[in-house]
């Protein structure tokens, strides 16, 4: 078994990103200053690259006035940028109804990605992808599955062309426009296990 201290895939983010409020269309958490996480071409390509495996993290705060949902969805596409909503979704949560009145109450998603088959071309490159989102500002039960496709799902994989960098982006959409319904990411990292 070939063992390997974790690593750090892209730059993490240095401040807040841009806050999202009185939004009802998806838009993406990881909006600001900071780098766009991506996987570089060929990172999922090779006979070396099955089983390779990689986690993101990230974690904020998020407010809300009444009971709204917010939906979090994380893609990978081949556009770069944090304004480009289109690309493979590889985890996705159900909507999730958040307590009322809640105020800056953190949230963290972590999203575990693992190279099953390694391959280059359209949909060569099969994905298992999963993971959970939790906060004390959901309702019960306060954690939640994130898997490619709303959960419960049995099936955890996606596929992408492993041949072209990948860029990762993180989104929200909010059931209800309001002022007092924001959520922040405050901070992000992109690591690689092995």
């Amino acid at each position: 078994m070939n063992l390997s201290w974790p690593n750090l895939l892209t730059d993490p983010n240095v401040s807040d990103c841009t806050t999202l409020s009185s939004f009802t269309s998806e838009a993406s958490l990881l909006a600001g200053p900071n780098l766009q996480p991506f996987l570089k071409a060929f990172y999922f390509a090779g006979a070396k690259a099955r089983g390779r495996k990689v986690r993101f993290t990230a974690r904020g705060v998020l407010s809300s006035t009444g009971t709204p949902t917010y939906l979090f969805k994380a893609r990978l596409g081949t556009t770069a940028g944090d304004s480009y909503l289109a690309g493979t979704v590889i985890g996705t949560t159900a909507a999730l109804t958040t307590g009322s009145g809640v105020s800056n109450e953190q949230w963290e998603l972590l999203l575990d990605v693992t190279c099953r088959t390694p391959g280059i071309g359209t949909g060569a490159a099969t994905l298992c992808v999963s993971g959970w989102l939790s906060s004390p500002g959901l309702a019960a039960p306060y954690r939640y599955a994130v898997q490619p496709s709303t959960p419960p799902q049995a099936t955890w994989t996606v596929t992408i062309d492993a041949g072209l960098t990948q860029y990762l982006n993180l989104t929200a959409t909010c059931s209800a426009s309001n002022a007092s319904n924001a959520i922040t990411c405050k901070e992000w990292e992109f690591l690689g296990l092995n």
